[in-house]
């Protein structure tokens, strides 16, 4: 019975990965994958803007009834100042002050490559705004659950050396 409860576990994880990131079992072996958020500018000097931001995602080990994966993103490169601005259980929102190359971009950022290649899915979890010389970096969960249909949760949000760190999960 205990290894047929293992089975349907596996299954059921599978199942969320696949559907969130088609790429995540391949690359969970590798380390974890590298998401680039492509920038979409309305400035008519496309320079005053980064062309993307890659975010790093690293799955954790496997751990009975639940899974978790840990985030970061390098936005000290573009800003300085960055705090959390406004966050809940299934959000949290990073803002930060642009620095004097990028104070003149306006623009927004979705995921478009996981690993290079093109981004098949729907669920745009991790966005960019770049506005009145601010940027704000935000993780949303919201829409996204778990193979019991409970909704994905943020379990840790915050910042290491001057950068968004975070971890999300649900159950399995």
């Amino acid at each position: 019975m205990y290894k047929l409860f293992t089975q349907r576990l596996t299954i059921g994880i599978s199942i969320i990965f696949l559907f969130l990131f088609p790429f995540l079992n391949v690359q969970a072996q590798k380390g974890g994958n590298k998401i680039e958020l492509k920038i979409y500018s309305e400035n008519e000097q496309k320079q005053s803007c980064p062309d993307k931001i890659i975010v790093t995602e690293i799955p954790r080990p496997y751990q009975e009834g639940s899974f978790a994966t840990d985030g970061s993103v390098n936005l000290s490169e573009y800003a300085n100042n960055i705090s959390i601005s406004a966050n809940n259980s299934f959000s949290t929102t990073w803002v930060g002050r642009l620095k004097p190359k990028y104070a003149k971009c306006f623009a927004s950022a979705g995921i478009t490559k996981i690993n290079g290649e093109k981004y098949p899915g729907n669920i745009n979890y991790l966005r960019m705004h770049f506005v009145k010389g601010k940027v704000y970096f935000m993780l949303d969960l919201a829409g996204g659950f778990d193979p019991n249909n409970y909704p994905l949760i943020v379990l840790k949000q915050g910042m290491k050396i001057g950068n968004p760190v975070w971890t999300w999960g649900g159950t399995d």
